[in-house]
């Protein structure tokens, strides 16, 4: 306890010095033996929550103003103090880190990357989406030391915080899956989000390499190979999976939609070099489901819904609507708000809405921001999908998409219900 003490900067006067087992920042979830950091948060402040983690057995709190405890550590601020202690954990240990970041496509590459080098390897990666200056500490402490590679998702909504997971996680490989209109209003613009997103390939070691795509320009580090969809031939898409052939190998993946045959080859550029084989390859992509609200195909009876209710911006949605746009069905889309565009919000929504509007058969929107894409518009959510379920013939393909905070992923419940 002493050393982690000294390594968060804290202070405290009492506490014993006993071997911590473990760190947590939800009571709900703390075992005896952890040491509880008390975070702020939008929503709530884990300061509240002290008494509760001590209850449960916690071998100490970490805060960032003083309280009645006699086991409180005082620090200036929790979450850097999280990050220090996860900083100090890693360097215990010699397994390498792939960091993926990018606008678009992080988890499912993750998720892809995971599952193949799996076929090989003892690997660690991240859970969810657990890619922030809270979840990349919590999974780095889940690092045994028996590992070959650790596998993490970096995400950043403002300047600075990939430059900051990396030096908590200390990536060996770096991926850049692409860089896009996404959290704007946070890092300012395009050339923004770039400068946040190229710190990861920065921060990388003299030995180690980086994937990046072929979008992704101003890098003169060595070791960098870039990839595009143009390394995948006989690209064939449609409402089942994709088809496509890298280096002279077919492969097929039930995920759906050109996005995600670049993801493959994300997975299948990295997985070369680190000497995965073409059949362990063709296997996890086979094999692979796509996560849930990710370009996921619902069936029933002869209607196709498409879930893409996890996240939405500019890139992903236009992406999700030509994979609509191709397949041959009555296309219906309902979409949502696209968050955190900053003062572009208003161009982007009415270029969608423009690039919707002339290919699909009915657009349906709900949203303060959606209301600018210029089609049928809904206040209500339950009255939306009673107009859209009088309206359907089971020969239909929905695409259900907005912004993680609208929630739409209710709607896509609701229809399902009443279907």
């Amino acid at each position: 306890m002493n050393k982690a003490i000294k390594v968060i900067n804290g202070k405290s006067y009492t506490i014993s010095n006993e071997l911590i087992r473990g760190v947590s920042i939800d009571t709900r979830t703390l075992n005896p033996g952890q040491l509880f950091f008390a975070l702020k948060g939008e929503n709530t402040d884990g300061h509240k929550y002290i008494q509760e983690a001590l209850n449960r057995g916690a071998i100490g709190v970490v805060v960032q103003h003083k309280t009645d405890s006699s086991d409180e550590i005082l620090v200036d601020d929790t979450l850097f103090a999280l990050g220090e202690l996860a900083r100090y954990y890693r360097n215990n240990f010699d397994a390498r880190i792939i960091a993926i970041t990018g606008t678009n496509g992080k988890t499912t590459v993750k998720n892809l990357i995971a599952a193949i080098l799996k076929t090989k390897y003892y690997i660690l990666f991240t859970k969810k989406s657990f890619n922030s200056l809270i979840g990349l500490p919590l999974t780095i402490f889940k690092i045994s030391g028996d590992e070959d590679y650790v596998i993490l998702e970096m995400g950043t909504s403002n300047p600075g915080e990939i430059k900051r997971l990396c030096d908590i996680a200390k990536p060996f490989i770096g991926i850049i899956t692409n860089i896009g209109p996404g959290h704007i209003k946070g890092l300012g613009s395009i050339e923004g989000i770039k400068k946040e997103k190229i710190a990861l390939i920065e921060s990388l070691p003299d030995n180690g390499f980086g994937i990046i795509g072929a979008n992704v320009n101003g890098i003169n580090k060595k070791n960098i190979f870039r990839f595009s969809i143009n390394n995948a031939e006989n690209i064939k898409i449609d409402e089942n999976g994709s088809f496509f052939i890298y280096h002279g190998n077919e492969f097929f993946t039930p995920l759906l939609g050109i996005d995600n045959v670049y993801n493959c080859l994300i997975a299948l550029v990295i997985t070369d070099k680190l000497g995965i084989d073409v059949k362990h390859q063709q296997y996890v992509l086979k094999m692979v489901n796509p996560e849930p609200g990710r370009l996921e195909p619902i069936r029933y009876n002869g209607l196709l819904i498409i879930n893409d209710t996890y996240n939405a911006n500019p890139v992903s949605m236009r992406s999700a609507i030509d994979f609509v746009f191709s397949l041959n069905r009555k296309r219906i889309l309902v979409l949502g708000d696209m968050l955190e565009l900053g003062e572009e919000s208003e161009k982007y929504h009415r270029e969608i809405g423009e690039y919707v509007r002339k290919h699909c058969e009915l657009l349906i929107t709900f949203g303060q921001e959606a209301e600018l894409y210029g089609g049928v518009h809904f206040d209500d959510k339950d009255k939306l999908v009673s107009y859209l379920r009088k309206i359907l013939k089971d020969d239909e393909v929905i695409l259900v998409k907005a912004s993680r905070a609208m929630k739409f992923e209710e709607i896509v419940k609701k229809l399902l219900r009443r279907i």
